[in-house]
Order: structure tokens, then sequence, then C-alpha cells
């Protein structure tokens, strides 16, 4: 492992203070992995002057381009892009991530009249409702259009320079909806167009300017032409943050041209973090040590062995069906997908991921998917241990479903567990399936194209709890789980911008009654932070008035800043943004005597 501490820092990120380098990770692999590496087939790594990159781009996106094919497709992609400019026409899909190999997102440049894009999947009903599943990484983008990243949710773009304008819904559709997503790292040299997007967070990128957006843009530690926070009861709703208080990139994988030779790169963890940080210091690791798992022919026993071993771990695209938890102790493990890695869970009701967080462990870009468990407590993910104040672990584009593709018996209990202390996560979808593949010979609702879930169908309680003290997060998502969909036990938590959909298919017995919320702090709770949270209604079946959005206790320390409640359409809706004393209010609201 070698570390670096960068000489010339962006001056954007005068401000930010780069925690102590950790101590040298103890590595005990003796079995020395291939550099370069040897990818299978869901990797395809480019060069400058290979041709034809953009018709070889099309036909391996083929399926993957199509919503009624791709969207709970079992293919899994990943194009790499080795230092160059590259003049192509690439339409991104589902399960599709695009790197850049640079040490620099300059090194790496897409130009053409359009370069990378995503347009709306749906142009003529939903728009990008559903364009989920895609990312960009690590690259510049020049193309003479600008750069069109028309998406939703679990679509991330980090370290990328767009040299025109960033526009991040599609205009031409005629349905033209887009429902939130992340921007990191990065520098938009034109403007940010946020256009229809209900909700979006930018995170530490340099800006030259924004327009748009519907309801919520999120500002954390960016710099340039920022937005001014917005007055109150004005839409969007504008939320500005300084700093990002503490926080690191996502790891990402660089090519030596000379030798040919791959290092995964660990950006260390920093505070109060100002502007793109494109030069933060950093950990190499070569790829000597980076076990690269194949789900042709891996599974968690493989995995286990390597971590255990020393190795760090890059999943190749595809979907791994576990036989056991992937279990991560030592300091300073990194675990990374490409192109969607897709953990599914064990069939005993093992978590797909354990962790006993020892300090800066990096768990990033993979899909954690519930399967059909025994009854009783489950997770997607359970991140214990102590963790550790001076080297926090980082938990980066981490998605769970539980429920889309295939069986409607998958459940979980939680489909994230965080007990430890100090961890910061960054970017996280947390999706209890609202609609799902349809089975054979299954004819969808009037109107329709997939099933549409129904209680007792893909059934999960929450989709975050959180009993560790000082854990960060940005960029969190939550959606239809059947209880409360985030419950945070946790002291002095932080959480900057919170997108939340209640379940659509619940009524007033099984959801309204029985107090669940979007979002819940437990009454022990002290001191707690949450910044732009958003929760909707969208009752599809049933009547149900749920109390509030958010539950929290009364005290100066726990605050919301520019919360905000929608109802969608359907049924009722949300009675309250925030309630502190529920049962009080309950008693006192005519328009809740209804039910008691």
């Amino acid at each position: 492992m070698r570390v670096h501490l960068a000489l010339s820092i962006l001056a954007a990120v005068a401000a930010a203070v780069t925690m102590p380098p950790p101590e040298k990770k103890q590595r005990t692999h003796t079995h020395q992995q291939p550099n370069p590496p040897v990818f299978p087939a869901s990797v395809v790594v480019f060069a400058p002057d290979d041709a034809n990159i953009t018709e070889r781009m099309a036909a391996r996106s083929e399926v993957l381009n199509d919503r009624a094919r791709g969207h709970f497709s079992s293919e899994r992609l990943a194009f790499l892009f080795k230092p160059g400019r590259y003049d192509v026409e690439a339409k991104i899909g589902y399960y599709t991530s695009v790197t850049g190999l640079g040490a620099s997102p300059y090194d790496v440049v897409f130009a053409g009249e359009r370069g990378v894009y995503v347009d709306a999947m749906d142009p003529q009903q939903a728009g990008s409702l559903d364009t989920f599943w895609r990312s960009g990484d690590n690259f510049r983008h020049e193309a003479s259009t600008g750069f069109r990243w028309a998406v939703s949710q679990a679509a991330p773009l980090r370290r990328i320079v767009a040299a025109g304008d960033l526009e991040l819904f599609d205009p031409t559709a005629q349905v033209n909806y887009a429902s939130g997503g992340y921007l990191g790292n990065s520098i938009v040299e034109g403007s940010l167009i946020l256009g229809s997007q209900q909700q979006w967070i930018n995170r530490n990128v340099q800006m030259n300017g924004a327009t748009g957006g519907a309801w919520s843009n999120v500002y954390v530690g960016c710099a340039g032409a920022v937005a001014a926070p917005s007055a109150a009861g004005a839409e969007p709703r504008v939320s500005v943050v300084d700093q990002a208080p503490v926080v690191a990139a996502k790891p990402y994988i660089v090519i030596d041209e000379a030798t040919g030779r791959y290092d995964l790169r660990v950006p260390l963890v920093a505070k109060d973090v100002v502007g793109a940080a494109l030069d933060a210091p950093y950990r190499d690791v070569p790829f000597e040590s980076v076990f690269v798992a194949d789900a042709s022919r891996h599974g968690a026993r493989h995995i286990n062995e390597a971590l255990a071993r020393g190795l760090d771990v890059v999943l190749a695209p595809g979907i791994f069906e576990l036989e056991s938890s992937i279990r991560m102790a030592r300091p300073g493990a990194v675990v990374m997908g490409l192109g969607y890695a897709t953990l599914v869970a064990p069939a005993s009701g093992a978590p797909c991921v354990i962790a006993n967080d020892a300090g800066g462990m990096r768990l990033a870009s993979v899909v954690l998917q519930a399967s059909e468990v025994p009854a009783g407590d489950s997770s997607l993910l359970r991140w214990g241990g102590d963790g550790s104040e001076t080297d926090p672990s980082v938990l980066s584009d981490v998605f769970a479903r539980v429920g889309g593709p295939g069986s409607l018996k998958v459940r979980a209990s939680v489909m994230v567990h965080v007990a430890a202390s100090h961890v910061i996560l960054d970017n996280l979808w947390l999706w209890r399936a609202d609609h799902a593949e349809l089975a054979p010979g299954e004819q969808p609702r009037p109107g329709e194209q997939y099933h549409l879930v129904v209680p007792g169908e893909c059934a999960v309680k929450n989709g975050l709890v959180v009993d560790g003290d000082d854990v960060t997060a940005y960029g969190l998502a939550v959606e239809h789980t059947d209880q409360d969909q985030v419950i945070w036990r946790g002291e002095r938590g932080r959480t900057y911008f919170y997108q939340c959909e209640l379940p659509y298919d619940v009524n007033q017995t099984l959801f309204g009654d029985k107090g669940y919320t979007g979002y819940r702090v437990d009454l022990a709770v002290k001191k707690h932070e949450c910044w732009a949270p958003g929760v909707y209604s969208y009752f599809r079946d049933y009547p149900c008035l749920v109390q509030a959005a958010i539950v929290a206790p009364d005290t100066d320390e726990v605050t919301f800043a520019n919360a905000f409640m929608k109802k969608l359409r359907g049924h009722d809706g949300i009675l309250s943004v925030e309630r502190y004393d529920v049962a009080a209010w309950r008693a006192s609201d005519a328009r809740f005597q209804k039910y008691y």
C-alpha cells in the first residue's frame, strides 16, 4: 500500500482538513494476484485507438437500453476507458457503469456530439422516474451538445468534469419527470440544469450556476457559483451547507499507461471539505493485492478467503448468489463492485455483508438483493463493530432492494443496519419494490407494464436502522417499506438530503393507525440534524392517513431544515411534516377522529 499526500490541492479545497493518514493496514496475503487483472467478459476495457467503440457499446448494451427487458435484467456491464480522447455516441443503460481509468478525470475525455449520455427510459409515460441503476465516474465530458444524465435513484455521477452544461432531466421527452439523484466530487464548467428533478444532492461540486429543480436542491461543501438558500416556503427549496463535515470519495481504479498495471485508489477521509477535492490524498493498493471476483466462478467462500489473506476485493459485474455472508473485519478492507455487481442474500437469512468495523473500511458500488428466507430477523447489510473516529469507514453507492426481479416472496426485516459509530453513508437507495417483474403469463393492471406489489409481497419492515453514534449520511433515499422507513437511535446523527416515498399498497389498519412514519428519531436521542428531508405519499389502493412525515423528540438539538411533504396522488396523505408529541396531537386533531 502506498499513501500519497498531494502537494497541490485545488484552491477550492483549501478549507479541507485531511485526517491523519492511517497506519499501514496489516496484510497477510501470500497469493499475488495478476496485474493487469483478468476481468470476465462483463468488463469491457477500451483504448482510444480501438475501432468501432460506439457500435461495440451499443451492441453490448442492447438489452440494458431496452426498458422492458433491461429493467430487471440479470445482465451486468462495466465499460472501462484507458486515458485518451473518445469520440463516441453511447447511451448508458440499466446496470451499467462507465469509468475512466486515469489518475485525473481530465485523462479520459468523451467528445463528439453527445458523448456518453442518458435519456429518459420512458419518454411517453414515466419519463426518467424508473431510469435507475447506472453510473459515471472519473472522466471529462466535452460533447458539443452538453452532457445529459436524465436519471432517478441509484444513478450517481462522481469525479466528472462537465465542460458544458450538465442536464439532469430530458426536455425532449413527452413526459420528463425525474425523481432525484446524486452528484459528488465533480466540476461543472457550464450550468447545472436540474429541470424537473424532484430532489437532487450535490456534494463537493465546483459550480458555475444552476437552474431549475422541482422541490428540493441540496448543496453540501460546494464552491463557486452556488445558489443562495431559498426563502421560507419557496420552491424549489434550496439548502446550502458550507462544508462537508467528514467525508471520503469513493475508491476508483487507475492504470499506469507505461506498464499497464492497475491500482485501486482509496481516497482518505477529510474534514470540512469544500469543492471537488479531485487531488485529495489517497492510498494506492496495487492489483497484486486485489482479488477480482467473478460471479460465474466465485462465491462468498472465495471472497472471504481473499479478505482473510489481506486482499481487497473488486466484484466484477454479475449476480453473486451467496451461500453465506461476506465478512469484512480487517482495518482498511475494501470491497467494491463494478457494473452494479449484485449480492443476493443467502437463503439462510444471513446478511449479504457483515462488517466488524475496525476503521478505514470501504464498501462501494454494490446492489444488495433480498431472497426467500425463513421467518425471523434478517438484514441485507449488518455494519457492526466499534468504528473509528480517526479513520471512519465509508459506504459509497450502496443500493438495496427487496423485490423487483423474480419471486414476490423475498423478505428481510431491515435492509441496512448500522451499529458501528463514526460511519459515513455516501449515497444509499434502499428500496422495497413498489413494482416488480411480471410472472410468466401474468397480465398487468390496465395501463401498467409491471406487477404492482401488494401487502404481503416483498416484505421488509425498515430501510435503515442506525444504532451507532456520530453517523453521517449524504444522499439517503428509503422507499416503500412496511413500517418506519428510517429509525435513528444513535446520537449526533447527521443526514444531508433525505428522499422517501411511503408504501403505495398499505391501508389505515396496516400503516396509519400504527403511527408509522418516513423518518423516526428515537425519543431518547439528544442531538440529531437532518437537512432537506422530503416525504411523499401515494396511497394507491386504499385510504390511509399518516400522522406525520417525521417523528422526533422535542428538543432544540434535534433539528430538521427545509423539511417538506408531498401528496403525489391517491388516497388521503400525510397530515403534518413533523410531530413531536404524536399521541396528544392525534387526540386533538379533528381530521384524525374518523379513525378513532
